[in-house]
């Protein structure tokens, strides 16, 4: 542990991590009030690598100028500052409260599809802004994927391999040689390609490296674990795992052992796996509604069944006793129908009796007239 103030300033608490090309130190700012916790990172220390003062200064500056490309994207760790302390170079940077991803993939247990889905999608568009800005990770391996405790989202960081595209390295003092010749191979076995292991990252080498970790994490198996086709040096996994086949496709496509194979950026990955986003999305909003209905069914059957119940039996049996009161109208109605016709026809029959009376059979013949003289 450190005694000594990092520039008179950062107090280390804790040693994250040490690499041939970066020291990860946790520290705590004693120049703010509360001494807020961030991180510090010894560039290059001189007691790992033998490089003169004077390049180290350059990769230190350029690195810095790369960094600063990030400004202030939510989802990689923020440059704070960078200084120089007894020509050694340390970057600081914003900390990042959570757990890394290693943590939840534990040798054995295997992700389903949907988290896995989840996975790629989040990382992806990070990478999609790192490498929109003309950088290279180089190091994407689960360790250096935080899961933020303040919103669950995923953040990826330790930018210490990041290396600018299509740019060149001073080697020496006077010569300048492409990067692609004069870079150092750094990354993690298992999640670094072929050609980032002959020092010539490109941005798809990243893509590489994400897919790994989406196979790690369906299989329960660390990429180095992984058997591979002798003859092509694809890896073999599909059948150590619970994958659909297209989603497989997709999966393999980015870890195609030569880069021109693979996709060749992360906004071609999030395109083919936009069927499946969507899909995923469907399926959450369906559930969330099934789950929402059958609450819904349930509570009304619960309120029926604890408070309606007595209603509904007092409606039951009033509907039981009006079944008679509904049908008896009919039957006055036919009485009075039958009633009214006879009398009907017992009206009329003496109607004609008074109009037209019976002829008196005694005297049949008619009676004559008297003749007044």
């Amino acid at each position: 542990m450190l005694i000594k103030l990092l520039s008179e300033r950062y107090q280390v608490v804790q040693v994250l991590s040490q690499g041939i090309f970066c020291k990860t130190y946790m520290v705590e700012d004693t120049h703010l009030p509360n001494r807020p916790t961030c991180v510090v990172k010894h560039f290059l220390p001189s007691s790992e690598v033998s490089i003169p003062v004077e390049i180290r200064r350059r990769l230190f500056n350029r690195e810095t100028q790369a960094l600063q490309k990030l400004g202030d994207y939510d989802l990689v760790p923020h440059l704070l500052t960078y200084f120089e302390d007894d020509q050694e170079f340390y970057l600081v940077q914003q900390f990042i409260a959570g757990h890394t991803l290693s943590t939840e993939l534990q040798p054995g247990y295997c992700w389903s599809q949907s988290k896995v889905i989840q996975l790629l999608q989040e990382v992806l568009e990070i990478l999609h802004f790192v490498h929109s800005h003309g950088l290279i990770h180089r190091d994407v391996k689960p360790s250096n994927i935080m899961r933020r405790i303040s919103d669950n989202r995923l953040v990826l960081i330790d930018f210490g391999a990041v290396k600018p595209i299509l740019t060149q390295l001073v080697k020496g003092k006077k010569s300048l040689v492409p990067i692609e010749q004069s870079t150092i191979a750094i990354g993690t076995p298992g999640y670094m390609p072929s050609e980032q292991q002959r020092g010539r990252p490109r941005p798809n080498s990243d893509i590489y490296a994400l897919g790994m970790i989406a196979i790690q994490a369906l299989t329960g198996l660390h990429p180095t674990q992984l058997p591979e086709n002798r003859k092509t040096g694809e890896i073999v996994w599909q059948h150590l795992a619970s994958v659909n086949v297209e989603l497989a496709a997709v999966i393999n496509k980015m870890v195609c052992y030569h880069f021109q194979d693979r996709y060749k950026s992360a906004k071609e990955v999030l395109a083919a796996l936009l069927p499946y986003i969507n899909n995923q999305d469907a399926t959450l909003l369906s559930t969330f509604s099934s789950q929402n209905t059958l609450s819904a069914f349930n509570s009304n059957a619960c309120f029926h069944s604890t408070i309606s119940a007595p209603l509904l039996e007092k409606q039951t049996s009033i509907t039981e006793t009006s079944i008679i009161p509904k049908k008896s109208p009919l039957l006055v109605g036919l009485v009075i129908g039958v009633v009214s016709g006879l009398i009907l026809m017992v009206v009329s029959y003496w109607s004609l009796q008074i109009i037209s009376p019976e002829p008196n059979t005694q005297n049949s013949l008619p009676t004559p007239k008297k003749i007044n003289h």
